[in-house]
């Protein structure tokens, strides 16, 4: 895979724009661009996987190769986390008290 085949597919699984940064990968217009979001780069020769927060970039990982880079963002980004976990009665109970 490579950034633009990566882009496409990011679109394809419905992840809004604004929460990623591609170079070569411009976000439709008016898209609202926060300012934390995840990166995609090229870095001497290698590819950086990172993260923007409040204008400081900070990489994550580092591959050789764009296409392990890629599939790394995309997993980064499509991931949905853990599954809930249903509240205990007792759980319940405590949150139902005023």
């Amino acid at each position: 895979m490579d950034r633009h085949e990566l882009c496409e597919a990011l679109r394809a699984a419905g992840v809004p724009a604004g929460l990623y940064e591609i170079v070569g990968c411009p976000a439709p217009p008016g898209t609202p661009r926060p300012e934390d979001r995840l990166y995609l780069e090229e870095d001497d020769g290698g590819w950086v996987v990172g993260v923007r927060q409040r204008g400081v970039r900070t990489a994550l990982e580092r591959f050789d190769d764009e296409d392990r880079a890629c599939r790394s963002l995309y997993a980064r980004l499509t991931d949905p986390g853990p599954p809930s976990v249903p509240l205990t009665p007792e759980e319940r109970a405590r949150l139902r008290r005023p």
